[in-house]
């Protein structure tokens, strides 16, 4: 056998399956890159889709990465979940992609007089945007949820779209960060 057919049979061969994996993994690799993504420090606001309205609060843990509570009512049960994310900026630093991973719990209605405890896993991956000039930020996003036990549906799908005021920007932040080191600079200065 040439040399080259040796070399090519350490590879398996390739598949559009393949091709797609590969793919996704290098645009989720892409994604954990360190990066001045989002603007703001904390989002509280609503969330939403066809079967369910919620509350959801976005509080910045370091940078490029945010944790997301949310409190989800749907027909038949309630939900809480948390969810870490990882941010990368696409266009600029307001519009950003999060890919993310948490748990949730909640209460299932398993007949008209029961509520049966449930917990579970789930991924969440989507858009958001931060207006300029205004406080209000939005995302899209979707969350593959897996009910590991105490639900009746093993495997879920939910697609929302939140509107959240920003609490604190980064911008406030820092007017914050210097108006301090003003007022220190003062008294150090004062001090002599």
């Amino acid at each position: 056998m040439s040399e080259h057919l040796k070399f090519c049979s350490l590879f398996p061969k390739r598949s559009p399956l393949n091709f797609k994996l590969l793919l996704l993994l290098v645009v989720f690799f892409q994604g954990l890159q360190i990066s001045k993504a989002q603007v703001y420090i904390r989002s509280a606001g609503v969330r939403m889709d066809a079967n369910s309205v919620g509350l959801s609060m976005v509080q910045r843990i370091f940078k490029p990465v945010t944790i997301e509570g949310i409190v989800e009512f749907r027909q038949r049960d309630f939900g809480l979940a948390l969810v870490p994310r990882v941010h990368s900026k696409i266009i600029g630093r307001r519009l950003n992609a999060f890919v993310g991973f948490g748990a949730q719990t909640g209460f299932v209605k398993v007949d008209s007089q029961k509520l049966q405890g449930y917990w579970g896993i789930g991924g969440m991956f989507g858009l958001e945007y931060k207006f300029n000039l205004l406080p209000i930020h939005i995302s899209y996003d979707f969350r593959p949820l897996l009910q590991l036990e105490g639900h009746p549906d093993l495997f879920g799908f939910q697609s929302s779209f939140a509107i959240r005021i920003v609490k604190k920007s980064e911008r406030k932040a820092w007017k914050e960060k210097l108006k301090k080191w003003r007022e220190d600079a003062k008294d150090w200065m004062e001090e002599d």
